[in-house]
């Protein structure tokens, strides 16, 4: 099978993550090539040096802005390669509308990273989008049961299939000394519990509510640090954050090796406005990490409330100071309960599994 999987721009986010393993995953057994919109600079290709040999990179050097003219380059590439499948993610599908009626030997599809009304955000997205779906010209996949209604209730459009994201976490993960060394150095004691918050800066992630509620809960005298891991993106909500926050907490910035970082941290921390399914909470559950969330888009499916991990009963920051508090007040036979649950947990949401999910539904319309 011969697969064009197109992206943006392969900065650090769950969907890029997500793309580049299915690209590898895939290119196992298919001709898998990876088309970068954007042109591949250092504020863009955070991934691409995980990227599979097998797979080949091609960029479509992207202006900024809306670029008529990649309407036309996207159709060429397409119809001079001839895929099986072309498989767009986030803004990427807004630029197939040409090809679309030019290339019908392709099977087009699109992945629903988010909430589908959060994912069609402005007018072109959603005229686009509303348009391929309705006419059958692209298949639409959701990534959770919340993220399938979201987009029954958007679109009004039923029995959508629905792929859960996937991770694969090396069996033989280990943590570096310089990881061990670095985040000793946060901790108070050894009794210190390590919370991780793995996203990048931008508003929906809140990161500046959580520095609020850890700082309350400093000043009670809770043992604990607080390790911010992303691209700072958003320099305003990165001051806001540091404005508010603890001084038991501390912005690192990007890192490649986030699994490790997570593997010797207690808890991952995300409190969310809304969610499609995050990859960093399938890293966590993976790892034994346990996840203190807000109760938005897939985390429900996945966070079994009390046993896997700890969500709040709402997204107000009071619920979320008091899950965190929840989480902080475990005993450790306790976190080590919920931490074998979380690992337990993530058997069905590895890239295997995930890979093969999609092997079938692009092999249904082949």
């Amino acid at each position: 099978m011969k697969i064009l999987e197109i992206i943006p721009q392969l900065s650090s986010g769950g969907a890029e993550r997500f793309v580049v393993d299915l690209c590898n995953e895939l290119s196992e057994r298919h001709d898998v090539t990876l088309m970068v919109l954007h042109p591949l600079n250092e504020n863009t290709n955070f991934y691409l040096p995980q990227v599979s040999p097998k797979v080949r990179v091609v960029t479509m050097n992207k202006r900024r802005g809306f670029d008529i003219a990649l309407f036309y380059k996207i159709f060429k590439f397409i119809r001079n390669e001839c895929p099986n499948i072309v498989h767009t993610h986030l803004r990427g599908i807004v630029y197939i509308l040409l090809t679309v009626f030019l290339c019908k030997k392709c099977k087009y599809f699109h992945t629903v990273h988010n909430d589908a009304a959060k994912e069609a955000s402005d007018f072109v997205n959603r005229i686009t989008r509303r348009f391929l779906f309705k006419e059958k010209k692209v298949v639409p996949v959701t990534i959770s049961k919340e993220s399938q209604c979201s987009f029954k209730d958007f679109y009004g459009m039923n029995d959508i299939p629905m792929i859960p994201n996937g991770r694969n976490i090396p069996v033989d993960l280990q943590v570096s000394d310089a990881v061990k060394n670095e985040i000793n150095q946060y901790k108070k004691s050894e009794s210190t519990r390590v919370i991780v918050c793995l996203a990048r800066f931008e508003p929906v992630k809140r990161q500046d509510l959580l520095a609020r509620v850890a700082k309350n809960l400093s000043q009670e005298g809770f043992d604990f640090t607080l390790l911010y891991i992303g691209n700072k993106r958003d320099a305003e909500l990165v001051s806001r954050t540091e404005m508010a926050m603890p001084e038991c907490a501390y912005l690192l910035g990007e890192r490649e090796n986030p699994l490790e970082y997570l593997q010797f941290a207690h808890a991952y921390c995300l409190f969310s406005h809304h969610e499609g399914l995050p990859i960093s909470l399938i890293e966590a559950l993976g790892v034994g990490c346990v996840p203190v969330c807000t109760p938005v888009g897939g985390i429900v499916n996945l966070v079994d409330n009390g046993k896997n991990g700890i969500l709040a009963d709402s997204i107000t920051e009071q619920d979320c100071y008091i899950a965190l508090k929840r989480f902080l007040s475990l005993s450790d036979q306790e976190l080590s309960a919920m931490s074998s649950a979380a690992k337990i947990s993530y058997a069905p949401y590895t890239m295997s599994e995930c890979a093969n999910n999609y092997e079938r539904i692009f092999n249904l319309h082949i």
